[in-house]
């Protein structure tokens, strides 16, 4: 059997599409759609409910814990040897489980598999990650964090792993309300080999509606809870075997970019500039990012850096 975890928050324009492509898969094998509400205020209950299959199980959290909290609320009730989360606003391709499930069945060693995914962003042209050179052919990776750093690959409804070892990590860290699907990963990957499929089966839609029901406002409440990477890694340090230190180390580059532009819009420029300070020698190869160096050293050009990139969120 397969479990789908679908999350959801406030997603009723969306939800139903997410659980349709988990319901048009093909393959012939048994699965279950897990929907845990996290406390919805709009219709996404009424648009979940008119999704009629025997396959649903609704669950509903008492408070709202965010994303990590109700991802492990479905990863508990889950049934099947194989789990993957799908977003309330994202969805998949036909073949999705099929393929991935295959992999996972043909490759025992493995403990997770992830797929090539479109991102369509509002405003701009449809992106594809990761943006591969190589051929068609799934693989298993010769090294996780290397091919993560070089190809920034991992997105949350592009992944299917085993259920007892996702389970093991101790799931999805519930204090974190950003990256917390990327530390997630990380903690998977320390548990065996990962495997990859070069083919979109995944697209991630959240930022339609994000817009459309209060975007600044979602946004300024998930940049509020950025912590800083020292913490975002804190359990991680002493899984990473010696081998994998130089891969994770430009992960955590990619990682303190993210948190580090989430802590400048929560307003916590100063702690925003220390973690530029000390890890901007790690961001990935992009003219912005030089930038963010540039300016952080210089408390004068750090405040006009920040007053420009809060402008330029606020009128999106």
């Amino acid at each position: 059997m397969i479990s789908v975890v679908i999350p959801t928050y406030n997603t009723a324009l969306l939800i139903g599409r997410a659980i349709r492509s988990a319901l048009m898969q093909t393959g012939d094998f048994e699965r279950e759609i897990i929907v845990v509400d996290d406390c919805s205020t709009d219709e996404t209950l009424k648009a979940v409910e008119a999704v009629s299959d025997a396959g649903i199980r609704i669950f509903h959290q008492e408070s709202n814990g965010g994303p990590a909290a109700a991802r492990n609320r479905g990863m508990m009730e889950a049934r099947g040897e194989f789990i993957a989360f799908l977003d309330g606003d994202d969805y998949w391709e036909p073949e999705f489980l099929q393929k991935t499930a295959t992999f996972l069945t043909t490759h025992p060693e493995a403990v997770a598999v992830s797929v090539m995914q479109r991102h369509i962003i509002p405003g701009k042209a449809e992106a594809v990650a990761p943006c591969w050179d190589g051929d068609d052919c799934p693989r298993l990776l010769e090294n996780f964090f290397d091919f993560w750093a070089r190809y920034n690959h991992v997105c949350t409804g592009a992944v299917l792993m085993r259920t007892e070892v996702a389970r093991r990590t101790g799931g999805q860290r519930e204090d974190l309300r950003i990256c917390e699907d990327l530390e997630f990963w990380a903690m998977l990957a320390t548990c065996g080999p990962w495997g990859f499929i070069p083919e979109i089966l995944f697209t991630s839609d959240g930022g339609v509606v994000t817009r459309k029901t209060g975007w600044l406002a979602k946004n300024r409440q998930r940049w509020a809870s950025a912590v800083p990477l020292a913490e975002w890694e804190r359990r991680l340090k002493t899984r990473i075997p010696a081998g994998l230190l130089p891969g994770y180390q430009k992960v955590c580059g990619r990682i303190a970019r993210n948190l580090s532009y989430s802590l400048l819009l929560s307003g916590r420029i100063e702690m925003a500039r220390r973690e530029v300070l000390q890890y901007g020698d790690a961001f990935p190869p992009h003219r912005l990012n030089r930038v963010w160096r540039m300016a952080a050293r210089n408390a004068f050009l750090w405040r006009v850096w920040c007053n420009f990139l809060t402008r330029r969120e606020e009128q999106r």
